[in-house]
């Protein structure tokens, strides 16, 4: 059922796009300190949607990767504690009387 519905969902998200995509054919200039393109609106709008997904992605494995290594490194002191508390209730009391 979940895979029939992510396949209709899909298959309506491909039917609106293709039918934006055939509506917005117009030729568009972009221009950039280095020069200009002329592409379809659609297009550009693909591009500049795919360009934010990918920039988007890198932020995130970039978060991820930080708490990552600030979760070993956290576990890393956790361990080292345990072995002192370890040692410390090994010691036998000593009484100075």
């Amino acid at each position: 059922m979940r895979k029939l519905f992510f396949l209709l969902l899909f298959a309506l998200i491909f039917i609106v796009s293709a039918a934006f995509a055939a509506f917005n054919m117009t030729d568009v200039t972009v221009n950039f300190y280095f020069g200009d393109f002329t592409l379809p609106l659609s297009a550009v709008l693909v591009i500049a949607m795919l360009l934010g997904v990918a920039i988007g992605m890198i932020v995130l494995v970039l978060t991820t990767l930080k708490l990552r290594y600030e979760n070993r490194r956290l576990q890393h002191r956790l361990t080292v504690s345990e072995q002192e508390i370890n040692s410390l209730r090994i010691l036998p009391i000593k009484d100075s009387h």
